[in-house]
């Protein structure tokens, strides 16, 4: 954009004075120390797996997502700052192990374990579609289903499982007041299949 008269950002000493009572009390909030509201530090599993499969592509040239596990995950299908976590893992043809990467709002870490399936799943070959809801939308869907008791409660824990199963699932397992309950949900539809 052109401009009639003289900058105030031209060399000299009046032009250098404008630019810093701008620039300096702009750069010192910036830098400013403050409190970051934690709703904001709250992950899903869509946000977790942009980091999850960078890390993913520097262990393997072509790593597989097999599945997602998700602890410490409020009501609102997110993992918070200090509470939990969400672990991928991974595989590759041209590698014996796993990799687990797992992502907190705090950190990324990654290990290498012998490959295993979750607890209590036998999983074929299959992997992970790219396209799957996120954990809020899974939630949403537990929630209509039945849930929502569970998850109002104070005491709730609820963890996650995205498995290739067929179709893809979550697998929502919540415990409130001393009971549990569990309800899959199709990860392309959002569809309720098991209460």
């Amino acid at each position: 954009m052109l401009h009639a008269g003289p900058s105030p950002c031209m060399v000299g000493t009046a032009g250098m004075i404008r630019v810093w009572t701008v620039a300096l009390p702009v750069a010192l909030a910036a830098c400013a120390p403050g409190r970051v509201e934690p709703e904001l530090l709250r992950i899903t599993a869509h946000d977790a797996a942009r980091e999850a499969r960078l890390v993913a592509v520097g262990w393997a040239e072509a790593p597989v997502l097999r599945y997602v596990e998700g602890e410490g995950v409020t009501p609102a299908g997110a993992v918070p700052p200090g509470r939990g976590a969400w672990r991928f893992i991974y595989e590759a043809a041209d590698r014996a192990d796993q990799l687990v990467v797992t992502i907190t709002p705090e950190d990324v870490e990654q290990t290498t374990r012998p490959r295993q399936s979750p607890p209590g799943f036998v999983l074929g070959d299959a992997p992970l579609p790219e396209e799957w809801i996120d954990a809020p939308a899974a939630l949403a869907a537990a929630r209509a289903a039945g849930a929502e008791p569970f998850l109002a409660a104070s005491d709730a824990a609820i963890t996650l499982l995205l498995l290739p199963l067929r179709p893809p699932q979550w697998v929502v397992r919540v415990a409130a007041g001393g009971q549990s309950r569990q309800w899959r949900v199709d990860a392309r539809s959002g569809e309720v299949l098991e209460r």
